[in-house]
């Protein structure tokens, strides 16, 4: 009985921790369950991306690749100009109110900035 009063203390000790951590330092503590291939994809480029030196560590590279893909976005969302139907600055635009109609930026050209290329409309030159 006593083994699991001290876990639960254990537990509580720690999400303490965590919640300083998170205010002090401003972490966020967050889990990832990756399939083999993306976790094998994890290990190559975080080698890949380093050559010459050790490799990232995967906290390291993970960030990095959140501020890079963030700054990527921003690139793409200053390149954008103005809906052609609403003339609103996009990406922000008419907030899809026009979604459908065919000259909304909307309908079809707001892909241009997923992050996937299954739909075939990523962007990723930019």
């Amino acid at each position: 009985m006593s083994n699991l009063k001290s876990k639960t203390q254990a537990t509580a000790r720690k999400r303490l921790q965590r919640a300083r951590q998170a205010k002090r330092f401003g972490q966020h503590r967050l889990e990832v369950i990756l399939c083999d291939r993306e976790y094998q994809a994890l290990e190559a480029l975080r080698a890949r991306r380093n050559p010459g030196r050790e490799p990232y560590s995967r906290n390291d590279f993970i960030s990095l690749l959140l501020l890079c893909e963030l700054e990527r976005l921003e690139r793409q969302e200053a390149l954008l100009g103005t809906c052609k139907h609403c003339g609103e600055d996009l990406p922000k635009g008419c907030g899809s109110s026009f979604k459908g109609e065919s000259a909304c930026w909307f309908t079809r050209d707001c892909r241009s900035l997923n992050l996937t290329d299954v739909t075939g409309h990523a962007n990723l030159e930019v």
